[in-house]
């Protein structure tokens, strides 16, 4: 065999062999890589259910507690509303028996009834502003009003009462009867009136409270 022949051969051999190798490698290679992208899809989607159930159950835990939180704002704006209205009840009693034209042997005078009065509608007020936040704001307005309608007829007799009717002349004891008669009047009148919408709005906030206590913990009506 010629010289140039061995030397074709020899390099043709080693051609062949490296097309192989590199056909191999290269084979490998790409089982490789699709083996990895295989692993890492899995590790993707591993992480990502990981991430998304973490986010779910902090979702949960944060609605929870704004359940929670909720119910217990209503269930405080229903202690206020009972408490705000026994103080409300107690000053139109007070101040119904201080104007009431009736008098009964035994009872307190009329300055001792005075003074009950008006003590009430103190503690009815200290409270009443401590607890506006609780009440909507046009119920607040309602409440003022109302209050200060009774509190003026209310003074506006019991400037006399200090005094012995004796000790008036007769152009204030005719003022005493008059501020006596209006504010006895306005409290048959004006009053009971007033008080009867006062009551089914303050009802109706607790039924709203209630309401909503049971639809933030689930319970349905």
């Amino acid at each position: 065999m010629e010289v140039w022949q061995t030397i074709l051969i020899a390099f043709g051999g080693n051609a062949v062999l490296l097309a192989v190798l590199a056909w191999a490698a290269k084979s490998l290679t790409s089982q490789w890589l699709t083996k990895d992208i295989e692993r890492f899809k899995i590790s993707v989607k591993s992480d990502a259910d990981a991430a998304s159930e973490r986010l779910k159950n902090e979702l949960q835990m944060s609605a929870l507690e704004h359940q929670v939180k909720f119910s217990k704002l209503h269930e405080k704006r229903a202690d206020v509303i009972a408490e705000l209205y026994g103080f409300l009840v107690q000053a139109c009693w007070d101040i119904s028996s201080f104007v009431s034209p009736m008098e009964w042997s035994g009872e307190p005078n009329k300055q001792e009834k005075y003074v009950t009065a008006m003590n009430s509608v103190a503690r009815f007020y200290q409270f009443f502003d401590k607890h506006r936040i609780y009440i909507p704001e046009g119920l607040c307005g309602q409440l003022d009003e109302f209050v200060q309608g009774m509190r003026q007829k209310a003074i506006g007799f019991g400037v006399y009462v200090r005094y012995e009717d004796e000790a008036l002349p007769d152009s204030q004891m005719k003022d005493k009867h008059n501020a006596w008669t209006e504010a006895w009047k306005h409290f048959e009148d004006a009053v009971p009136e007033t008080k009867s919408a006062l009551e089914t709005h303050l009802r109706s906030l607790l039924g709203e409270s209630q309401f909503e206590i049971g639809r933030n913990i689930g319970v349905r009506s």
